[in-house]
């Protein structure tokens, strides 16, 4: 008997998280599972591969193909849900069925002529356009409030599971797998869903008042102007964009920012995949049992922190929870998002809601990879993980602020101890990530930080050498007054040139030079917005030609002012073979303390290895007075000298290329 008892609450308790399984959600399962398959097989491995190999498509019709059928769809959504709603869920589902089935099949004369492969994309598009807002119809009608969130988690499993199988298939057949015979694979899977519409449920007929306002002109327009239904769409073109950027760099993310091959770039990510789709046979059960905005809000947080840790961080350690944390978010989100799309759209106009909600997600499907391929491309993969995490905090305010939701499912009072701290985390994470561009400022300031990109602010610990270097000129007559003082002690030193006074005084820079100074680049205006607000940051090469024009010279060595520096910074200076070198020492010479007072903290601070920071000018002021430095360099070379330090010019300190053999961009 105690084992009976003992026994009963863990059935019950896996039985109650577990996705659902019964006969009536498993069509819906195996539903998605043969239009993903079929969809996948086509597009990403047919069209992608057996194509351009064996009838020598442009290496576009891809692309091409994959925005035509995108487009239909966008544009197809919407209309199709009006008419389902007019024709019925099951009549709708057959009918795009029957579109897909004719667009993969004409797919087939992309044999004669690749282009043709665009219009029968676009009639598949339509198909699937149809398809989608017909079977969350028909499960707004078969299933209760409290089921749906598991019944959308069991359908983004089939999801991931069709997307495995397909490329699965796709890898295992030979690259000389003919063409037409992958089309005849997909359109046998879309067959295979037929088999399954006739065990679909009619909806229930609505009655003759419903029947009748929803004949009035623009009903479903009426019924969307909400507070909670526009919340809920600006959620899912959100969430749709998320995504999208996402996807758009995970190659690259790789390659570029990590420096390392594809595939071990998805061995990197595997567990991050294993955690989500562990997290996806939860989600379900918690969004039912808790709510969805509770669940949402966390997963939309957790991708917040995800997304933007792994803009800054480069080492395996931290990308591969960073990764998990991340799948987990989105696992997080999308059954509980589809759960409350049915949800809001159950009653009149059920399907043209859903047409309008899906649309809203594709738009975000388009816009995502968009942006951040763009931002991707002209400044590297931390700018677009930035917007994709400033997107998911955006979707988690609307989320968790605003008292606009529906109502969630009923809770019994032994369910509401987790439902509130489930709230009060994901509240405290929304808290967490509104702090978070905050801790990125101010990690933007630190000279040492590596978290936005490599830079170097100290040379070998194991030796006694030290560099020395000064900030802000050429400034008349300071500048040369301290290469002057350097040359007395036989110092050679770097001085880090603003673009711009460059402009001014170019003889300066020249008799740096002759004497055998390092100039570094230091921007053009040493403005610090320039690095938060241009993501292809044109100070650095503006300045690199100013110094060329002045001295002949294009440095590869850059500082940013003040140290302040951001991803998209780092990552043009490194996109142009230059390195970006800081400090570890810097007496703040700038406020003009006495020469002694100067002297005193650089030798306190001092160790193997260290950059000294020192300024000849200020900014872009001509008129700067720096005789404090000038008159306590002497006593800093004697200092360090006496310390046994022997001081070396910086590129040789740290090895790098003193300048770049042209300044071509």
């Amino acid at each position: 008997m105690s084992t009976l008892t003992l026994r009963s609450p863990i059935s019950t308790m896996v039985t109650r998280l577990r996705p659902l399984g019964e006969p009536r959600a498993r069509k819906y399962a195996l539903l998605t599972f043969a239009v993903d398959a079929g969809l996948v097989f086509t597009l990403l491995v047919s069209v992608q591969s057996y194509l351009p190999e064996q009838y020598q498509a442009s290496e576009a019709i891809a692309g091409y193909v994959l925005a035509a059928y995108g487009a239909a769809k966008l544009v197809g959504q919407l209309p199709a849900g009006y008419m389902i709603d007019r024709l019925g869920p099951r009549q709708g589902l057959f009918g795009g069925l029957c579109l897909a089935v004719a667009g993969q099949a004409a797919m087939l004369l992309a044999v004669v002529e690749p282009l043709l492969g665009v219009p029968a994309a676009a009639l598949y598009g339509l198909g699937a356009a149809a398809i989608w807002p017909s079977t969350f119809s028909l499960a707004a009608a078969e299933f209760a409030e409290d089921e749906r969130a598991r019944l959308s988690a069991s359908m983004t499993i089939a999801t991931g599971a069709a997307v495995a199988t397909a490329f699965g298939l796709g890898f295992i057949l030979s690259p000389g797998f003919p063409y037409a015979a992958a089309i005849a694979v997909s359109i046998s899977a879309l067959l295979a869903a037929f088999l399954i519409v006739g065990q679909f449920p009619s909806a229930r007929p609505i009655n003759a008042q419903v029947r009748a306002e929803a004949r009035r002109r623009f009903a479903w327009l009426r019924l969307l102007i909400s507070p909670r239904r526009m919340a809920f769409s600006v959620l899912l073109l959100l969430q749709g964009a998320i995504l999208g950027a996402l996807i758009a760099v995970f190659g690259s993310y790789g390659r570029t920012f990590l420096h390392v091959s594809v595939r071990a770039e998805l061995l990197l990510f595997a567990p991050a995949a294993a955690a989500g789709a562990c997290a996806v046979l939860l989600t379900g059960s918690l969004a039912d049992r808790v709510g969805r905005i509770p669940v949402l809000g966390a997963g939309l947080l957790a991708v917040t922190v995800g997304a933007w840790g792994l803009s800054t961080s480069t080492g395996t350690g931290a990308v591969v929870p960073l990764a998990m944390l991340t799948a987990v978010g989105l696992a997080l989100a999308v059954p509980s998002v589809s759960a409350m799309a049915i949800d809001l759209s159950h009653g009149a106009e059920t399907a043209t809601l859903l047409g309008w909600f899906l649309t809203m997600e594709s738009i975000g499907h388009a816009v995502g990879p968009a942006v951040g391929g763009a931002l991707n491309q002209a400044s590297g993969t931390a700018p677009a993980l930035w917007f994709a995490g400033g997107l998911a905090a955006l979707a988690a305010l609307i989320a968790l602020v605003p008292p606009v939701w529906a109502r969630t499912p009923p809770i019994a009072v032994a369910r509401r101890p987790l439902r509130t701290m489930l709230a009060f985390s994901a509240k405290g994470g929304l808290v967490f990530s509104l702090g978070f561009p905050v801790i990125a400022v101010y990690l933007a300031w630190q000279p040492g930080s590596q978290l936005y990109g490599q830079m170097l602010n100290h040379g070998p610990r194991d030796r006694m050498e030290v560099a020395i270097t000064f900030d802000d000129g050429p400034n008349d007559p300071w500048t040369l007054r301290i290469a002057d003082t350097l040359d007395h002690y036989d110092v050679e030193g770097a001085f880090f040139t603003v673009g711009k006074n460059a402009e001014e005084h170019p003889g300066i820079v020249r008799s740096l030079v002759a004497q055998g100074h390092l100039i570094g680049n230091h921007s053009y205006r040493h403005h610090k917005s320039d690095a938060v607000v241009d993501p292809r940051y044109g100070e650095l090469w503006k300045a690199e030609h100013a110094i060329f024009s002045a001295a002949g010279v294009c440095p590869a060595i850059y500082r940013p002012p003040n140290g302040f520096h951001t991803p998209w910074q780092l990552h043009a200076v490194a996109s142009r073979g230059m390195k970006t070198i800081t400090w570890d020492v810097i007496p703040r010479d700038w406020k003009d303390p006495p020469p002694e007072e100067i002297v005193r903290r650089v030798l306190d601070s001092v160790r193997p290895g260290s950059i000294i920071l020192l300024h000849d000018g200020k900014d872009t002021d001509h008129h700067a007075d720096r005789s404090a430095t000038l008159n306590a360099l002497p006593g800093i070379i004697e200092g360090l000298r006496t310390k046994g330090y022997k001081i070396v010019r910086l590129d040789k300190l740290v090895s790098v290329p003193a300048y770049l053999e042209s300044c071509s961009e």
